[in-house]
């Protein structure tokens, strides 16, 4: 494997990762085939008599009217047929009737949220899978807790570290080398009392995530909680940084204006107008104009920008946010191979239960994400009928991270790593 991660590199250094059946034509080219290679023709003519074999019966099969009995009229019309025929073809890929070959891999993260129960707070959980071909057929290679984001030439650990400071407890994220990881202090058991801050990945590229955290004050004899959204880049989480007395502004985050430039302020002013005018009092929520709070979120099969505005909660002694939509698109650094190749509406006719959805860079896969199972199907052009491979989500658990290899030597790199970092 060491030439595979040496060509790894050498590529890498400069940052992250239709027709069914035999036509008339087709049988005369057969048969000339044959007839040029006539010193190999004979191991594949029994296959070839087979085959006719085959559609012999097929033909025979499908002469005898299955659907008539006794006292019916066999001769349907042939348009009927026809209709009929024409109807279920558009159901069905070409890809449903022959080998379908996977060239990708690709990692994808999951967060479970866990309710509050009793004096235990809400908490979230992760693990990562990795899906690839083995041995001609798409299979879960690797499954391990955490998320393993590739970055770079080498993959990074995101888990929750929990830290105790005063005998309160903080959950934060935080990252490091995945072989490194072993000395991230990872939570084994949920907490048993409120924690002072806790974080929760809303999203991991290959540079950036998108973070909600919520953080618990006491405020003149009353706890008081507060909740907030950034974006931050991964070298923010790395290292036992220490915690502050309360995330605000000068926490390490990324705005839209650095992202974006200068311009985004003339779109998000225009934001702030119509907010005010849907609530139609100049109490609506004030829209920072550097776009300072703001997180990645999944909506309808890709990822996209929302900026947060705040406001109080009156007498529950809360503090949140709300996100609202901007007509921004995530640029490159921020998000590669987000581009959904099946029409969402199409999978939802196929898929009434769909929530989310995925593709392959090659177009050759489409990942439906349910509320209880991620369902991935072949593609060429039309979603395939028959799934690959079916995962059971467990409830609460949804999507933070889509990341993908294509073709060699970085699937094969793939699947050798992720079995070392992630186990199964």
């Amino acid at each position: 494997m060491e030439s595979i991660d040496d060509q790894l590199k050498q590529n890498l250094a400069g940052g992250p990762l239709t027709r069914n059946g035999f036509s008339d034509a087709l049988k005369k080219r057969i048969g000339e085939r044959l007839d040029e290679q006539s010193g190999t023709t004979k191991k594949w003519v029994p296959w070839l008599s087979g085959i006719s074999a085959a559609f012999l019966a097929a033909a025979v099969f499908l002469s005898v009217d299955w659907q008539t009995g006794p006292g019916q009229n066999p001769a349907q019309p042939q348009h009927e047929r026809s209709s009929m025929q024409t109807s279920l073809s558009s159901l069905f890929s070409s890809s449903d009737h022959k080998e379908v070959l996977v060239h990708s891999a690709v990692l994808i993260g999951l967060r479970t949220d866990h309710p509050q129960t009793g004096s235990a707070p809400e908490y979230s959980t992760y693990r990562t899978l990795l899906l690839a071909d083995d041995q001609g057929e798409l299979q879960k290679i690797a499954e391990g807790n955490g998320i393993l984001m590739p970055y770079k030439t080498d993959f990074m650990k995101i888990v929750p570290e929990s830290r105790v400071n005063a005998n309160e407890e903080s959950r934060v994220l935080s990252a490091s080398l995945a072989a490194d990881a072993s000395r991230l202090k990872s939570p084994d058991t949920k907490p048993v009392q409120p924690l002072k801050l806790s974080e929760k990945l809303l999203f991991a590229g290959n540079r950036y995530l998108s973070v909600a955290q919520t953080v618990r004050q006491n405020t003149q004899g009353k706890d008081t909680q507060y909740e907030y959204v950034w974006v931050k880049e991964l070298q923010d989480i790395i290292g036992n940084k220490p915690l502050g007395s309360s995330p605000s502004v000068q926490d390490p985050h990324v705005s839209m204006q650095e992202l974006y430039g200068n311009t985004v302020q003339d779109r998000l002013r225009a934001l702030s107008s119509r907010l005010q005018l849907s609530a139609g009092s100049p109490d609506a929520p004030q829209v920072d104009e550097n776009g300072e709070s703001w997180a990645i979120v999944r909506e309808r099969g890709q990822w996209v920008p929302q900026l947060a505005t705040y406001t109080g909660r009156g007498s529950s002694n809360a503090f949140g946010y709300q996100l609202q939509d901007v007509p921004l698109i995530l640029p490159d650094s921020v998000v590669t191979y987000d581009r959904l190749s099946a029409d969402w509406n199409d999978i939802r006719r196929i898929r009434p239960d769909a929530k989310d959805a995925f593709s392959s860079p090659n177009n050759e896969l489409v990942g439906v994400v349910s509320s209880s199972e991620i369902t991935v199907y072949p593609f060429d052009g039309k979603l395939g009928s028959k799934p690959l491979l079916t995962l059971s989500l467990a409830p609460s658990e949804s999507v933070v991270m889509i990341q993908w290899a294509i073709d060699e030597p970085f699937v094969e790199m793939w699947k050798e790593k992720g079995k070392k970092l992630l186990g199964y």
